[in-house]
């Protein structure tokens, strides 16, 4: 999931470009966030989409079909020269490419799928209007929302009758820190409601069994960083026995260990596909 930044979803002046583009001349465009892309499926429309990230194609969109979409480059690297031959309707992009807009606004309307922190959920539906919109799908992403919200807040109120806590650990290059500060901590703790097991965590706090014992987590949530970007994941079996054993929840039990999906949660977040498969991950590591 990407991070839940501060920044403004709509950027410089794009927002009338984006309002005033007419869908039937914009239907096809570049898509570079791949909640916004699990956002196209849902709705039916990957027809819309031109090109997308190839290379870093989550596991949970494998099924998608790219025979007709381009590689529109890395996630931090657009493919700039296939922008200019293609000639997009709109580029739809992530936080990766937050710094970037003005150089991609050259090549058409920039919509930046980036969530507020401040105001979450509401910015995740606004970015999913926005996006339906642009490929003349307004009313169906409207429907759509509504019956996510429906799931979402169904999964939400079984969370709040559980008294587990929680603890969100990020894996990366060997080294396990504390991430329920995080925008993916903040998406578990803060919008689905899991409680915390550490309410006042040092930044970066490493994750060892002296730690575990203090804050005595019942879950143990891991968002593997390598993993997702192709590098030597974490080693689930020997952490938990090297590190996680060793340590008990409060009531002297053995700690739920919950390997979430890394691509998903450390590359793709906040569309109508994504937000449902993540909190359904939450809720069952619950159980």
């Amino acid at each position: 999931m990407k991070t839940l930044l501060k920044r403004s979803m709509l950027v410089l002046p794009l927002m009338m470009s984006l309002s005033l583009a007419n869908p039937a001349e914009s239907a096809s465009g570049v898509v570079m966030d791949f909640g916004a892309v699990d956002t196209l499926v849902v709705l039916d429309k990957t027809d819309a989409i031109a090109a997308l990230p190839m290379k870093n194609l989550p596991k949970y969109l494998g099924n998608i079909d790219t025979a007709n979409m381009k590689d529109g480059g890395g996630m931090k690297d657009p493919n700039v020269e296939l922008y200019a031959e293609i000639k997009p309707g709109f580029i739809v992009i992530s936080p990766r490419l937050g710094g970037r807009v003005e150089e991609l606004s050259k090549y058409a309307p920039v919509l930046n799928f980036t969530a507020n922190a401040d105001d979450y959920y509401a910015s995740v539906q606004k970015n999913i209007v926005e996006l339906g919109k642009l490929i003349d799908a307004e009313d169906q992403a409207n429907k759509a929302l509504k019956e996510l919200d429906q799931k979402l807040t169904e999964i939400q109120k079984e969370i709040a009758q559980s008294d587990k806590r929680a603890l969100v650990m990020m894996h990366n290059a060997g080294n396990t820190f504390a991430a329920s500060e995080s925008g993916r901590g903040q998406f578990v703790h803060e919008f689905m409601g899991v409680k915390k097991a550490d309410n006042d965590p040092q930044e970066r706090q490493a994750i060892d069994a002296e730690y575990l014992n203090k804050v005595q987590p019942d879950v143990l949530y891991i968002v593997d960083r390598s993993s997702a970007i192709g590098q030597d994941p974490l080693d689930v079996a020997v952490f938990t026995k090297e590190v996680v054993s060793n340590a008990k929840t409060k009531d002297g039990k053995e700690i739920n260990v919950v390997y979430l999906d890394p691509t998903l949660w450390y590359l793709s977040g906040n569309g109508l596909m994504s937000m449902e498969i993540q909190a359904k991950e939450v809720l069952e590591g619950l159980k």
